[in-house]
């Protein structure tokens, strides 16, 4: 079987992979404009070989250095990948740490603080986890690493801010003073990441375009420059709230620091509204694939906003609190953005989370709902509260988990039933204008249908040749179910990603075995085509030569003899004679070859004894069966029907050593059937398609018929040919 050539996200070229998996250390992160390709039907693409070759294996082709190992060459990639693992998820897990002694740290120091901020931040919760999550698998796309940046930084800067008046408290001098200076610049590099830059380079870690290169620089500026007022400012009180030295203050920054500081906020947040914009310019610019991607974001981005604006509008808790359940949106629409169209692969994890976070909470919500409302109505119930609680939530947990499942499917573009799959397919292909358009889009459709990073159908179109058609990533491990067509092995369903089941597979396998074949009939058709095209051609060419070299100068040599007896008419009248004689015998001549001309075109046999008799002519003694009038038959399936047998008859009387060969002809309705059977030898078991065997079954095709040579039951060889014959009304 042919492996389908996907491209691989990580190390795809950037000009032709999809912009979301491209990798952004091949590209210029800065100044490369995202390009998409999309595929036939969302990101189909097809392949055909014609004919499978093995490569030979040289150096060149190896995947790595010809004097290395390539044993020691992957342990050194595994030692990495752990590396980077460790290192990453080290982050994730101390983010946290850090941001809860924070907190505690600012009760055990409450007396030093004129306004307390720091409180339990989503970002620092959620964003480096989320980094971590997708860093570990795609650590060359540059917005997971933004995200785990982001998170680990403001960690570091809370614990850093929150330990500086702890110290302050014990020791004032000392490491308080450097942990100041950390506390002073080190959120600069927390907030504008995942408020300006995160929404400038998402998805795929690149700009809109090269107008986007200003924007991006202006963010560098800030970030690196007001780092620089802040960490040089040799009076920090007016940021730390604390009033120590700073041991790297510049004297000369006393009054500019603090100026800078009073208005930074205007240029970062018209920054954050450019890089918000640029979702639009992304989204304007981009295919449905990825403007469904920069939803997932944008959406998340407006909930967050519009949580904002009421809670400064009314100041409630209850807001604030909703807030911070939103900004942990931000990570999970990032995740969902790409996960919806499966290019890490991980989609499953995700949608069972929810699935089974939401029934927890619906059922202790309902559980703890029942006990809460026994006790306001009947206080003495005791046990047989909770007794009754149990059961309702036991009864509630089957069908809330199947509508919880059928909810969460439906926001990644799951189905689960095949039974509806097939039926979108239906739906699908009676649009499609031809059946590798319709296979195409089924592909597609079911890799969304079954949440797989990849879905690829194999179809063998005869002669050695197939012709894959993928949507997505098709890796190591798929699952693959062959595709039947009445017994007939058409093409191979390949899956990567999910293991759906065999059920599903089978059932989706039988529709697919349908355009498989349908695929194939289009191939062969447009073989026949091409052959009937290539025989027409090659028969007028041997016309325009028999016409050329034999007619041609045997009319051209009369008309000279004409000219030469008319000459010598008056002067030598017997030698006039002569030429009139030699005249005529190259007149005859021409005639006859003009005759196998003719004959060449059609038979003369079939104007003079009708198709029956031409046919009875030309077997001799061989037995013709005539089942149905032929009256009525159209010029070109009479001559099929009189080559296809005069074929076969030739074919069993020199090749086959046949004693007997039986010649029937059988009108059916909307179709004329010639069969001839021999009792030779039969055919090879491989047997080679041969001038005589391509012919008749060309000769069927040019009337859009058919031509089958087997064997016979019991010995020989069968020739059945169908010919269409639209029936008389």
């Amino acid at each position: 079987m042919t492996s389908p050539a996907t491209a691989d996200p990580v190390t795809a070229d950037p000009v032709t992979a999809d912009p979301v998996t491209a990798d952004p250390v091949t590209a210029d992160p800065v100044t490369a404009d995202p390009v998409t390709v999309p595929g036939n039907g969302g990101g189909t693409t097809s392949s055909t070989n014609e004919e499978p070759a093995t490569a030979p294996a040289t150096a060149d082709a190896l995947p790595f250095p010809r004097d290395e190992d390539p044993l020691t060459s992957q342990a050194a990639g595994n030692r990495r990948r752990t590396a980077l693992a460790v290192l990453v998820w080290t982050g994730a897990v101390l983010a946290p740490v850090c941001n809860l002694l924070a907190v505690w740290l600012v009760e055990l120091s409450a007396s030093t603080w004129r306004e307390d901020f720091i409180t339990l931040d989503p970002t620092v919760f959620l964003f480096p986890v989320a980094g971590a999550f997708l860093v570990t698998r795609r650590p060359r796309l540059l917005v997971p690493w933004l995200l785990w940046i982001s998170g680990v930084v403001g960690g570091l800067y809370y614990l850093a801010y929150s330990a500086a008046h702890w110290f302050y408290l014990t020791d004032p001098g000392g490491i308080t003073l450097y942990l100041g200076w950390l506390a002073l610049w080190l959120w600069l590099w927390h907030v504008p990441v995942f408020i300006s830059l995160l929404p400038l380079l998402f998805p795929d870690g690149r700009l809109p375009s090269r107008r986007w290169r200003p924007v991006l620089y202006a963010n560098l500026v800030l970030m690196v420059g007001h780092s620089l007022f802040l960490g040089l400012a040799p009076d920090p009180e007016f940021e730390l709230q604390l009033p120590i030295a700073n041991p790297f203050g510049v004297e000369a920054l006393r009054e500019i620091s603090p100026a800078v500081e009073s208005y930074i906020g205007a240029p970062m947040m018209a920054l954050t509204a450019l890089g918000v914009l640029s979702l639009v310019f992304r989204y304007r610019a981009g295919d449905t694939e990825l403007r469904r991607q920069i939803g997932w974001y944008v959406g998340a981005l407006a909930v967050l906003l519009l949580s904002w604006i009421l809670r400064v509008a009314t100041g409630s808790w209850l807001l604030g609190a909703t807030e911070t359940l939103f900004m942990a949106g931000v990570p999970l629409s990032i995740i969902a953005s790409v996960l919806r169209y499966r290019l890490y692969g991980i989609d499953v994890v995700l949608n069972r989370a929810l699935v089974y976070g939401s029934l927890v909470a619906v059922t202790g919500g309902v559980y703890f709902g029942l006990i809460w409302l026994a006790g306001a109505l009947a206080s003495d119930l005791g046990q047989g509260a909770g007794l009754v609680s149990a059961l309702a939530v036991g009864g509630l947990f089957h069908p809330v988990r199947l509508r919880l499942q059928r909810l969460v499917d439906r926001v990644f573009a799951v189905e689960r039933d095949p039974y509806r799959v097939v039926g979108l397919l239906g739906r699908t292909g009676q649009g499609a204008q031809d059946p590798t358009a319709a296979l195409g889009e089924a592909v597609t459709l079911i890799r969304g249908a079954l949440g797989a990073t990849g879905v690829g159908v194999e179809v063998r179109t005869g002669r050695g040749a197939t012709r894959v058609f993928t949507d997505g990533e098709l890796r190591p491990g798929v699952t693959e179910m062959p595709l039947f067509w009445h017994a007939d092995w058409v093409g191979t369903l390949m899956v990567a990603g999910v293991r759906p089941g065999r059920e599903p597979m089978e059932v989706l396998a039988r529709h697919l075995a349908e355009l498989a074949h349908a695929v194939r009939l289009t191939a062969d058709l447009h073989r026949s085509r091409e052959r009937i095209r290539s025989t027409r051609d090659e028969e007028r060419r041997r016309l325009g030569r028999e016409l050329h070299d034999g007619l041609g100068p045997a009319l051209t040599s009369v008309t000279f003899a004409l000219d030469e007896a008319r000459r010598r008419l008056d002067t030598d009248p017997q030698a006039v004679g002569r030429l009139l004689v030699r005249i005529r015998e190259e007149m005859i001549a021409t005639i006859a070859s003009v005759r196998e001309l003719v004959y060449g075109l059609r038979p003369p046999a079939l104007d003079d004894l009708g198709l029956e008799g031409a046919l009875r002519a030309a077997a001799g003694e061989t037995a013709v069966t005539v089942d149905g009038p032929l009256d009525d038959l159209p010029a070109a399936v009479e001559v099929a029907t009189y080559r296809i047998a005069q074929e076969a008859l030739t074919n069993a009387r020199r090749h086959a050593g046949a004693t007997t060969v039986l010649i029937r002809l059988r009108r059916l309705p909307g179709e004329l059937r010639v069969e001839v059977a021999d009792d030779g030898i039969g055919l090879p078991e491989n047997p080679v398609a041969g001038v005589g065997l391509t012919s008749m079954r060309e000769r069927a095709a040019e009337v859009g018929g058919s031509c089958v040579i087997g064997h016979r039951p019991g010995g020989g060889t069968e020739v059945i040919a169908k010919l269409p014959v639209e029936e008389a009304k």
